[in-house]
């Protein structure tokens, strides 16, 4: 007699029996008329929903990591709202427009040959990102930066020396902002590693990383162009788990220790060199008194020779000591701690 488990298994079709010798099982669930809940099953796995998946360059940033990233460079923008017509002399309005991942060189071929690429560092994070200007708004830049007037009608010319240095000057003005744009992710400090026209140096570089890019619209003077950023996954591996939009919004991020950094603080402050004084005590003498001083004489202090004497470190009292002899050197012995006065606790 079956079982209950057993009867279920057979309407499903999960057993199936041979029906003679060297011949292929049989599927109980046709023989008991169920075809139509087994096509029933293949079309339900039909109106599946099918994502594709690219196995060469796949998605390594999650949705949640890529709209924290979005959210430190939409502050960026803002920042640089204030910042770049200051420094242009005119109006320049940034804002996002786009967010992609996938493989650098799948970047790099959309570009023209003759962009100009800046290789930022972030310390203490590792690799570099990377900064282009699309030609139109380069341009701009230059003619803004030289006092002169837009008058080539869209024409560009490969950059001469001067002009990737200005354009680099433009770049490092915006560190400052971007440093502060991560603040709430990371403790970071920018750096312009190189500028280079050089596209197979910049892809030597960075290799064949993922990217996550950023896409500015600028318009400056009526010109509207982009300005893109590539940072590798490899960069923001190590605060990958800080890229909480939820964190970012409201501005608080856990402190996490650095024992490394940490370390390198203790060992600085030991090389510090602060002044230590032993106070014996005080009295107060003429003038007449102090001029008429001579060798052998003995001042009268307001101490006594059983009294603790005071240690007075960077100009402040901080021990209690008695004074003695360690072999034929003075020496004194830490004896407690000096309390601290109302003025220093403030």
């Amino acid at each position: 007699m079956l079982t209950q488990a057993e009867i279920d298994a057979l309407l499903a079709g999960a057993i199936e029996i041979e029906e003679a010798e060297n011949q292929d099982g049989v599927n109980l669930a046709q023989i008991m008329g169920k075809e139509d809940a087994l096509h029933e099953k293949e079309d339900d796995s039909k109106d599946r929903r099918i994502r594709p998946y690219n196995f060469w360059s796949p998605d390594r940033f999650s949705k949640d990591q890529m709209r924290a990233v979005e959210l430190v460079h939409e502050e960026l923008a803002e920042r640089l709202t204030n910042t770049l017509p200051s420094f242009l002399r005119t109006n320049v309005r940034p804002r996002i427009v786009h967010t992609e991942q996938g493989r650098f060189h799948d970047f790099l071929h959309d570009l023209p040959p003759n962009s100009l690429y800046h290789l930022v560092s972030l310390a203490p994070l590792p690799g570099q990102l990377v900064i282009n200007l699309s030609p139109e708004v380069s341009f701009v830049i230059l003619e803004q930066r030289l006092g002169g007037r837009s008058d080539r009608s869209g024409k560009t010319h490969i950059l001469t020396d001067i002009d990737q240095s200005l354009l680099q000057d433009f770049v490092e003005n915006m560190l400052n902002d971007l440093k502060a744009s991560w603040g709430r992710v990371a403790l970071i400090e920018p750096k312009i590693m190189d500028s280079t026209i050089n596209q197979p140096w910049v892809q030597m570089m960075v290799g064949n990383e993922r990217v996550m890019t950023i896409a500015f619209e600028l318009i400056i003077k009526e010109t509207t162009g982009t300005m893109s950023f590539y940072i590798p996954y490899s960069m923001l591996k190590p605060v990958i788990n800080e890229l909480n939009p939820a964190t970012i919004i409201t501005g608080q991020r856990q402190q996490v220790s650095d024992p490394i950094a940490r370390q390198i603080n203790v060992d600085n402050l030991n090389k510090v060199v602060l002044p230590l004084q032993v106070i014996l005590g005080k009295s107060k003498l003429t003038m007449s008194e102090l001029l008429n001083l001579q060798i052998g004489d003995v001042i009268v202090l307001d101490t006594f020779s059983y009294q603790d004497l005071k240690v007075r470190v960077a100009g402040k009292d901080r021990f209690r000591c008695k004074a003695g002899r360690v072999g034929k050197n003075l020496g004194i012995q830490l004896t407690g701690f000096e309390k601290a006065t109302e003025e220093e606790e403030e």
